[in-house]
């Protein structure tokens, strides 16, 4: 597989890659919510409630004006059944209200991987697939011919 060495992210409003651009210092930045299976989805008995087994968590991670990360600000929201979703939003509307000015636009980051609660976040290498993943729970993915576009 032949990776780019920062990966095109295209902005999509009201979707994966709303809050994602630039601060007026030049870093760039990705907000968004995601979640992780506590029990894997097809292990669950039938009738089993899902929403029992998902975290939610609100993220932004930063990288410096040449897309290498910088850092991740995380925040556990609980489990699906128990989020109130507007508290999520909220909590990425203030890390956006913090960065300051920004202007929402494509970007492009190395890859990255960060540790969480002892979870793998970050745009990790499906070699199998031969693609990129948003990690946990492939949210999104992009592959070939790395122009940002993606996959849910």
């Amino acid at each position: 597989m032949n990776l780019p060495e920062r990966l095109p992210i295209e902005r999509v409003e009201d979707y994966h890659t709303h809050y994602l651009g630039r601060t007026a210092d030049g870093r760039l930045f990705w907000a968004y919510h995601t979640f992780v299976f506590d029990k894997p989805y097809s292990s669950l008995e039938p009738g089993e409630n899902w929403q029992q087994f998902r975290k939610e968590y609100a993220l932004i991670h930063t990288f410096s004006s040449q897309g290498h990360y910088l850092a991740t600000t995380a925040w556990y929201a609980g489990l699906t059944a128990d989020v109130d979703q507007r508290q999520m939003e909220a909590k990425i509307e203030g890390w956006m209200a913090a960065l300051g000015e920004v202007v929402f636009e494509d970007i492009a980051v190395a890859l990255f991987q960060t540790q969480i609660d002892g979870i793998t976040f970050g745009l990790v290498v499906d070699e199998e697939h031969e693609l990129v993943s948003l990690e946990p729970s492939s949210t999104i993915s992009f592959d070939e011919p790395w122009n940002g576009e993606y996959f849910t």
